[in-house]
């Protein structure tokens, strides 16, 4: 399906018209995919809009707090969803929201795509020749999260945010930078942030949910996947993985392991971090994770994936030790390619 690109102006038009929305997101949902639809959702509210959420699969135990988190649903009502302006964010490829997504498309009225990473399905970088169609996209690489846009298209329509709404699309900035952490935090992000202080977020609270509040089983798993750490490439590479044995033995869940992979990059001399996850038996999921000059993407791609330049990922079927080999072999070549004198 293709997707015009608007400005965030077009956008606002088509929320600002719109009486009934159907909010969804990519599957296996982060902060930034909740907190920008249920901030999103929570305004639209606020407006007078009857609003319903959708995700394929369940808030993760961590981020319960969100207000409206709730109301997020594993199904929807087929004639609401043709009456209604299906908004999609944090993802602009039709496979990354779930099984339902073609039936989602083709019932909606209008669609509308908000997010920040580059994806080609949904072929959201070319405008149509005969105005915005039923799908339109904004899509803008450079925004630090998809929160930060949709506290941008808040600003175009002019509305004002609640402290929940404000609250959801914070946790979904902070969550996505690493807590200001990462490469893609830019003078716009702490901008933004401000903002949503100024609405009333309470920051102790979120920052304390997210990274203080972790179960005993996260901790227990952690320190079985960090024995399989291992460093290559003269100590630029490091790997660590995850099996069923090391779920069953711990009792954790796999949203015990998020970031699982940064205790890997933030080792001194490494460039490139992977985390090889099997959470069921042949059905693996690759985190990569770079500081300086790698590109996950490229790396990602290779397998079929995709993301950012510093963060990107795939999914495989094989076990955690095969698809390490592979891994290791691909970005063996991958470095043998650089050029990485005077880099480091």
């Amino acid at each position: 399906m293709e997707v015009a690109v608007g400005d965030l102006k077009e956008i606002a038009d088509i929320i600002e018209n719109g009486e009934r929305f159907l909010l969804t997101c990519h599957v296996k949902p982060d902060g930034d995919a909740l907190g920008s639809m249920l901030g999103l959702g929570l305004a639209l509210e606020d407006a007078g809009r009857e609003v319903r959420y959708y995700a394929q699969d369940p808030v993760p135990k961590g981020l319960s707090f969100l207000p409206g988190s709730s109301q997020v649903q594993d199904h929807f009502d087929p004639d609401y969803a043709s009456d209604a302006v299906l908004v999609i964010l944090d993802c602009n490829e039709p496979s990354r929201i779930g099984d339902m997504a073609e039936t989602l498309l083709e019932l909606a009225k209008r669609v509308v795509v908000l997010d920040h990473h580059l994806g080609e399905n949904l072929h959201c970088n070319q405008r149509k020749k005969n105005g915005l169609g039923k799908c339109c996209g904004y899509v803008s690489v450079e925004a630090c999260s998809t929160a930060e846009i949709i506290v941008d298209l808040l600003d175009c329509l002019n509305w004002s945010m609640s402290v929940n709404s404000a609250t959801c699309l914070y946790t979904g900035l902070i969550t996505d930078t690493g807590s200001f952490r990462h490469s893609n935090t830019d003078k716009k992000a702490f901008l933004t942030a401000s903002k949503l202080l100024d609405a009333g977020v309470d920051n102790y609270f979120v920052a304390n949910k997210i990274y203080q509040s972790c179960p005993r089983e996260r901790l227990e798993l952690l320190g079985l996947v960090l024995k399989t750490l291992e460093i290559h490439e003269h100590g630029l590479f490091a790997m660590i993985h995850v099996t069923p044995k090391m779920f069953d033995v711990t009792g954790a869940t796999e949203e015990d392991t998020n970031d699982f992979v940064g205790y890997a990059r933030c080792i001194d001399t490494v460039e490139l971090a992977a985390f090889v996850k099997e959470v069921r038996a042949g059905h693996v999921s690759v985190s990569l994770r770079s500081k300086k000059f790698i590109n996950c993407v490229e790396i990602a791609q290779k397998f079929g994936g995709g993301g950012h330049f510093h963060a990107a990922g795939f999914r495989t079927p094989g076990t955690a030790h095969e698809i390490r080999e592979v891994l290791l072999n691909k970005v063996h070549e991958y470095f043998e390619q650089l050029d990485i004198s005077g880099r480091i």
